[in-house]
């Protein structure tokens, strides 16, 4: 991400806050969807009892072990392929009711680069436009709305127990 947008974005939010902030340009994001696992555990025990159950999971080991190398090779293949920037996931985590969820909805709706911008007493989550053009602010948090912020991996935790994590997808 372009380091004076950054800074200029910096001046503005500090303009309007009246406090020093840190800006961490994330670049675009897509939100993804939090997978919930407990579903997945149920089936998977229920498919296991019987003889059904042990002749699927030795063909499941077989194929794995056929398998792995090649996944593996493709995997380095594509680390050292790595090309063009970063792009960022949203994932939100924790009570369906959270915070994280509200603010990935409004992540849903902008499309453009993300910045989340961290003052003393605010904490912002601001899509970027142009030089010319101010930034656009997708969700503000303040007093006990304001999450708590974890630089790596790049993470916003609420009180309420939600998560979310903006995770590099290269």
């Amino acid at each position: 991400m372009d380091q004076t947008l950054i800074s200029q974005i910096q001046r503005h939010f500090e303009a309007a806050w009246h406090e020093s902030v840190q800006v961490t340009g994330m670049g675009r994001v897509t939100v993804g969807a939090r997978r919930d696992r407990r579903v997945e555990r149920e089936r998977r025990v229920s498919r296991e009892d019987g003889p059904v159950g042990c002749v699927a999971e030795f063909f499941i080991e077989v194929f794995s072990a056929i398998t792995w190398p090649f996944v593996a090779i493709w995997g380095l293949t594509r680390l050292f392929k790595r090309r063009g920037s970063t792009r960022h996931a949203a994932i939100p985590s924790g009570p369906t009711t959270g915070r994280a969820y509200r603010v990935a909805d409004a992540l849903k709706q902008h499309t453009g680069d993300i910045a989340v911008v961290r003052g003393r007493t605010r904490l912002a989550i601001a899509e970027l436009g142009d030089s010319a053009t101010a930034p656009t602010v997708v969700w503000i948090g303040r007093g006990p709305d304001r999450p708590q912020w974890s630089p790596a991996p790049a993470s916003l935790y609420w009180d309420d127990g939600s998560m979310l994590m903006l995770a590099d997808t290269t």
